[in-house]
């Protein structure tokens, strides 16, 4: 077993706990127990509390579900696959779905209903964000040789901007004169390649990262240029080269008709962060988190698009999310209700967290 999946991890304890509350003898044993089990696995305490599950029965039921993790979609908890219907059927890959959700967007029902239905198909995102994190930090060990240059550049760039900084955010200077910038860019975007590198080969993606130093100079821009970083989507398709002018006008006729579920669609992400923006707002010791969590944020909206299955959202519910998606300038609260950005956020905060206490 992984020893490094909090999941498996989570539900091997709950598991135990589970067999430990089905064998006490008195009702102080159980009560203690029964508080573990609600700070271990509060979908499992739920069961037990609301829904009368016997605990040996959930336990068996969650045996048999981390048996099957393979398959699970990663949006699903082992919790929910214990309990599914399909626990007994599963012989391969699959993705949930929710049948009233499918009849919501079918019949055009409001977003922000929508967007509350979202909650039951996320449950699994708090837990995640912390394997999510342990992830990124993973792969940034294999490469402290670019962290600690990284990191180095940084303080150079502040020790270079302290006679130039101005002290207020609303303030924030369209250019801050500084030697130094061009440094830590290349500095972090070589770190951003090779952590970008491994989280493709791990996920069978493909992504451009980059760390740019504003919007005005980047090479991709946002629609929403009060951003900190965004993940722009990417379809295209390709076929043989030497093709008649003709098949390859059909072919690129019907791509455009519906290029988005076309069977042949390539999907590819771009996710750029700006610098500037979060250089100005970061204190110097910060930095370093700061630009690794947003960066963090903005591959997993890409791995919600590219890999829906192995991020926090699953297929149908990315699908949904994307078609009712609103931009934080025109609509922060429908924004922040937006299931892939709940998920990113939850990452980034999580991983920023992690970073800062552990001292990375």
């Amino acid at each position: 077993m992984d020893n490094n999946n909090i999941e498996i991890q989570n539900a091997q304890q709950t598991i135990e706990l589970l067999k430990s509350y089905a064998a006490a003898k008195t009702q102080e044993e159980k009560d203690n127990l029964l508080q573990q089990i609600h700070s271990v696995n509060l979908g499992a305490h739920i069961l037990l509390t609301q829904q009368n599950y016997e605990p040996i029965d959930l336990a068996t039921k969650m045996e048999k579900a981390v048996q099957l993790d393979q398959y699970r979609p990663k949006n699903m908890s082992i919790v929910q696959l214990a309990i599914s219907d399909d626990l007994e059927h599963i012989g391969g890959d699959f993705s949930t779905f929710d049948k009233k959700l499918s009849r919501m967007i079918k019949n055009n029902e409001k977003p922000e209903v929508i967007r509350e239905r979202f909650k039951g198909g996320t449950h699994n995102v708090y837990l995640l964000a912390k394997q999510f994190s342990a992830d990124w930090i993973r792969r940034l060990n294999k490469h402290k040789d670019l962290v600690d240059i990284a990191r180095k550049t940084g303080e150079e760039y502040f020790a270079d901007a302290q006679d130039r900084w101005v002290d207020s955010i609303e303030k924030y200077p369209e250019t801050v004169q500084n030697p130094s910038e061009e440094k830590i860019i290349a500095a972090y975007n070589k770190l951003f390649e090779a952590l970008n590198k491994d989280f493709c080969e791990e996920y069978d993606c493909e992504i451009d990262a980059k760390l740019v130093k504003d919007w005005d100079t980047a090479d991709e821009q946002p629609s929403d240029p009060t951003t900190n970083g965004f993940q722009s989507k990417v379809y295209s398709i390709s076929y043989p080269q030497d093709l008649p002018e003709e098949e390859q006008k059909k072919i690129k006729e019907e791509f455009l008709k519906d290029y988005k579920n076309h069977p042949n669609t390539i999907r590819k992400s771009i996710v750029r962060v700006n610098f500037s923006r979060l250089a100005y707002k970061s204190k110097p010791e910060d930095l370093f988190y700061v630009l690794l969590s947003v960066f963090a944020h903005e591959m997993h909206h890409a791995l919600d698009f590219l890999q829906p299955r192995q991020g926090a959202l699953g297929p149908q519910i990315e699908r949904i999310d994307d078609k009712i998606y609103v931009q934080h300038k025109d609509d922060e609260k429908a924004y922040h209700a937006s299931a892939t950005e709940i998920s990113s956020y939850e990452i980034e905060h999580e991983l920023y967290n992690q970073l800062k206490n552990t001292r990375f």
